[in-house]
């Protein structure tokens, strides 16, 4: 009974999705009902909450409530699921046992999957959401309905809580993706629309990327016709990586329905209107090796206003070495505001070549969001970057990690942040108490050769950005190059002499250079 409700759940997709509820066939590209008169059948298309849309980073808003999915039965499967061309895409019907069960209101049950790519004319992009207007390969959906509420796709369909996507984009590799041989093996086997043939073996977890914590959400619509604007979208951030071979397969073995290859199967963005695109992280620019020109001109135009404003004169930074430091003890960095010329460059007499570490800091900070403490970066990128704020966030490499914390204070805070790149363990310790662990970069190296500031994220490109500059109070910086334990952590807390300094940045003894008004104060801080 159950294979036969999910066979005609997937029938009924495949019909709506192909011909429109009226039965009106359309197209992407081609003839009186492509994509750019669809609304003269399906009045639905043209409405404000359309799919899909270009995601901007910068535009996002970070939702830290948003949680994190569960999903039920996405690992090996075995019985038989149908495989189909249905003239616009590739289709797999998926069972009712696979479904959401944690990370929205209501369960929902997964009822098909199916791809968007392009390839003609040999274009090499063809996913339907962008990001910061990049068109990634391609885009792989996994449609579930709401469980909870309704009793079948078909009643899900048009209702604005009946339907969520998982999206996920694709990125050319050099290497094949044996997870996805079968299902690239099999495409010659449906080559022309309306054939379809089973398959025994499926393991839909495989075919996605192991982080699944970094996704946007947004209200959206189906992007085929009739446009229902019924869809929760969830559109992960990590991409699945096919080689060069697999993506040219997908996107030249298939036919459509007029015998022709089926190429650029994919709805171009909509306008986002009045909606509003959460994060369940902090995306930042170039942190996927995504750079937009309007980015880099207004870079570029803000390094002429600077040199403009200096008058073309040099403003050299102001270097305190340790004689210097240890004759204003105990040694505070005040920043008045947020300022793209304020911060302070660390003098490291030894190198951050780091398989772990430890970084503590005594801050006051004001009610303000993305302060950053700390930042150090090669020629490449950050590599390893604190923020403080109403979050408390960590970079390592390209990947970051929002550690979990219930004190936020405006008065004096201890934070002491942790790594050990064996197992990739990330820790958050505020006044000397511990947080949930969490992990990121496992087996990474943080490489030597790069520079270490105070108080500015050292964006990839040209080094500037203002959005994330430190305001308020900062003193007792201390890096080590291990993992501190807990009973180090709760001495350089103390107030006497004797404080644990870090053996790569010791405060008060490694030498400073203050730039853009950094003020010095002394005040003793302990708790």
């Amino acid at each position: 009974r159950m294979q036969l409700c999910v066979v005609l759940l997937f029938t009924g997709l495949l019909n709506f999705a192909s011909a429109g509820i009226d039965g009106e066939k359309w197209t992407y590209s081609e003839g009186e009902l492509d994509q750019n008169n669809w609304t003269e059948k399906f009045p639905e298309c043209g409405l404000n909450k359309q799919s899909p849309i270009d995601i901007q980073r910068r535009k996002v808003r970070y939702n830290q409530r948003l949680l994190q999915l569960e999903l039920k039965g996405y690992e090996d499967m075995h019985g038989s699921f149908r495989m189909k061309n249905n003239g616009h895409s590739v289709e797999i019907q998926l069972p009712q046992t696979m479904m959401i069960t944690k990370g929205f209101p209501d369960r929902y049950t997964a009822v098909q999957m199916h791809l968007h790519w392009g390839g003609w004319d040999m274009e090499a992009s063809g996913s339907e959401h962008t990001v910061d207007g990049i068109r990634y390969m391609a885009e792989l959906h996994v449609v579930h309905y709401n469980s909870d509420k309704y009793s079948s796709f078909h009643e899900a369909k048009d209702k604005q809580d009946g339907l969520a996507v998982l999206a996920f984009f694709y990125e050319d590799g050099h290497f094949e993706n044996t997870y996805y041989s079968d299902f690239i093996a099999n495409l010659v086997n449906i080559k022309y629309a309306g054939q379809a043939m089973n398959i025994t073996n499926l393991n839909v977890r495989s075919m996605l990327p192991e982080n699944l914590n970094h996704f946007f959400r947004y209200q959206g619509s189906l992007t085929t016709p009739p446009c229902h604007e019924s869809i929760l979208w969830t559109v992960f951030d990590s991409p699945i990586t096919l080689s060069h071979t697999q993506i040219r397969k997908l996107e030249s073995t298939l036919m459509d329905h007029e015998n022709k290859t089926l190429w650029n199967d994919y709805r171009m963005a909509q306008p986002l209107n009045d909606r509003v695109v959460e994060s369940s992280f902090l995306p930042r620019l170039g942190k996927g090796g995504i750079c937009r020109q309007e980015a880099i001109e207004a870079k570029l135009k803000r390094i002429e206003s600077l040199i403009v404003s200096l008058d073309k004169k040099t403003v050299p930074g102001i270097t305190f070495d340790e004689k210097c430091l240890q004759h204003i003890s105990p040694l505070v960095l005040y920043f008045p505001k947020k300022n793209l010329e304020s911060y302070a460059l660390v003098v490291l007499s030894h190198p951050m070549n780091l398989q772990s570490f430890t970084a503590c800091m005594n801050v006051r900070i004001p009610a303000l969001q993305d302060l950053t403490v700390l930042s150090y970066s090669t020629s490449h990128d950050n590599e390893l970057m604190i923020t403080l704020g109403s979050e408390v966030g960590l970079w390592i490499g390209d990947e970051f990690v929002n550690l979990p914390f219930e004190r936020q204070s405006h008065d004096w805070t201890n934070y002491c942040f942790t790594w050990a790149s064996h197992t990739g363990g990330a820790e958050l310790w505020v006044n000397g108490l511990v947080g949930v662990e969490q992990y990121i970069r496992a087996g990474y190296t943080i490489p030597a050769g790069g520079t270490l500031i105070l108080g500015k994220d050292q964006d990839g490109f040209l080094g500037i950005s203002i959005s994330d500059a430190f305001a308020g109070h900062m003193t007792d910086v201390n890096v080590w190059d291990y993992v501190l334990t807990a009973a180090e952590i709760r001495q350089q807390m103390l107030c006497d002499n004797g404080k644990v300094k870090g053996n790569i940045l010791s405060w008060g003894i490694t030498p400073l250079s203050l730039y853009g008004g950094v003020q010095l104060q002394a005040e003793q801080v302990c708790h």
